[in-house]
Parts: C-alpha cells; sequence; structure tokens
C-alpha cells in the first residue's frame, strides 16, 4: 500500500475500520468447517443483520417448503456458507447503500450495482457440492467497489465531480488525473487495510485489468460491464460492446449465450434489495 492511500484511509474515520461483525463474518468465509456456535455467535448478535438473513432465506430465491425461523434453521437449510455469505453481504450492505455523490450515485445504486455484479458472476460459475468459488464470486462482487467509498471524500473536498457519462477508462483516467490513483487501488489498499484475503485483494487491486490471469477477477471484470450495460452501473454508464465482448472471452465465457442470459441472471436483484433493505 502507498503511504498515500495509507495516509487517505487512515483520515477517513468512517471506513477505518471495518464493522466488527463483517470482519468477523469474513474470517468465518475462509474457515468451511466453521462450528455452528461460533456462526451464531457472530449473526445472533446484531438483531437488524438476523431479521434480514432470515427474510432472505425465507425468500422465493431459496424456495424453501417450510418457513426458516431462527439462524440455527438457516444453516441446517442452506449450510453454514451459504448463510455466512449471505450475512456478509448484508453486513455490507450498510457501508454501500450511501450516495457516493463524486461518482453521481444516488443512495442505493452503488449497492445496486455490487449485487448485480455478484448474481452475475456466481451465476458463472457450475454448482458444486459446497459451492465455494460461487461464494467466493458473490462476495468479490459485493466488495469490489469499495474503493469508491474512499475517493467520494477527496474528490467532493476538492470540489471535483467526475464527468457524466463516463465508460470504464474514462473513469479510472478521470480518478489518476484528479488523485494520482483509481479506486481499484484504493479499494485494494483500504481491503489490505481491513485484513482482507491476499486473494479478495487481488480481486478488487484487478478488476479492472484487461486480460487478468485472475480467473475470479476476470469474471468480475466482465460482470462488472455486463451490470452497467444492463442499467446497473456503479459511475461509469457507458459500455462499449466491443470491450464488453472482449471481457467476456476473457473470462471464458461465450458472449452470445452469456449476453442472452443476462436478463434472467438479474432477475433477482430487486427482491435482493427489497430483503436486504434498500
Amino acid at each position: 500500500m502507498s503511504v498515500q492511500l495509507a495516509d487517505l484511509v487512515a483520515r477517513t474515520p468512517e471506513l477505518a475500520a471495518m464493522p466488527a461483525s463483517s470482519a468477523r463474518l469474513l474470517t468465518l468465509l475462509e474457515e468451511p468447517d466453521t462450528p455452528v456456535s461460533d456462526v451464531l455467535a457472530v449473526i445472533e448478535k446484531d438483531p437488524g443483520l438476523t431479521a434480514n438473513l432470515l427474510k432472505l432465506c425465507n425468500s422465493a430465491y431459496y424456495g424453501l417448503r417450510r418457513e426458516v425461523g431462527s439462524v440455527r434453521e438457516a444453516l441446517v437449510r442452506l449450510g453454514n456458507q451459504t448463510v455466512i455469505t449471505l450475512a456478509f453481504a448484508a453486513s455490507m450492505g450498510r457501508l454501500l447503500q450511501v450516495p457516493v455523490t463524486a461518482y453521481r450515485l444516488p443512495r442505493g445504486q452503488l449497492w445496486r450495482h455490487t449485487l448485480a455484479v455478484g448474481l452475475l458472476a456466481t451465476r458463472w460459475l457450475p454448482v458444486g457440492p459446497a459451492d465455494v468459488e460461487r461464494h467466493r464470486a458473490f462476495t468479490a462482487g459485493v466488495v469490489h467497489d469499495i474503493g469508491k467509498l474512499l475517493l467520494d471524500r477527496p474528490l467532493r473536498d476538492g470540489l471535483e465531480q467526475l464527468p457524466p457519462s463516463l465508460d470504464y477508462e474514462g473513469l479510472l483516467a478521470a480518478e489518476r488525473q484528479l488523485l494520482g490513483f483509481d479506486h481499484a487501488q484504493a479499494g485494494a489498499a483500504l481491503a489490505e487495510s481491513w485484513n482482507f484475503p491476499v486473494d479478495l485483494v487481488a480481486v478488487i487491486a484487478e478488476h479492472h485489468g484487461a486480460g487478468s490471469e485472475n480467473r475470479l477477477a476476470a469474471l468480475i471484470t466482465a460482470a462488472d460491464l455486463l451490470a452497467s450495460q444492463r442499467g446497473h452501473d456503479g459511475g461509469a454508464p457507458v459500455v462499449d460492446d466491443a470491450a464488453l465482448e472482449d471481457a467476456l472471452t476473457a473470462a471464458g465465457l461465450d458472449p452470445d449465450r452469456t449476453l442472452a442470459d443476462a436478463d434472467p441472471a438479474l432477475r433477482d436483484l430487486d427482491g435482493m434489495l427489497a430483503l436486504l433493505g434498500a
């Protein structure tokens, strides 16, 4: 982390420390054999988080035949990793729902964008016995743009608002011109200060890197562009069709099939936002 970015993290008190429940949940995500008692100890201490989690578990998205009445029952019915992933997303929503004025994002827009990216990236991975990769993809989608939270204040302090109708290259260039670094670099610095796992820090740092050899970063890049093309942007609403096709191909996806499948992949977005309290 550069000294300049480290100073920026330290001078942003609302972001200097990750929320305690989010931090603990992220640790639990890296521990596939976490005892149920440890999960309950984190989630049940937060009534709002518990309520949102149960609403999600009982939603049509999961299609459970019988209503889940407790976190313990949710863990039995859906599995530890699914419940922890949902709880982590819900906890991060408290940070990501804020307006991000320098990026012309009203309240809730960045949260909508990050959830859309997580849903898309998850859909593109095969279902497995533990779905570890899908959980990681959803988590990466949720946090990939946290750097915008860090850059919002210095941009506003400098009375700067990023120009409207930017594409991704234009957005990154504007950030670097105004501040000397972009939101991917800032997000990685923030994630590092929050003790995110190294591989998740790398995805945040590389999610705008064309041709990244990191498969998850490539998936997030493609999902980021596709979510924006479908009207769920995070501050860069203009998407070049050729750039999107290249990103999908780089992620190992068939562009025609993936584009045709985009709307079904996003059909649960509004419902998930409502359930998470957006």
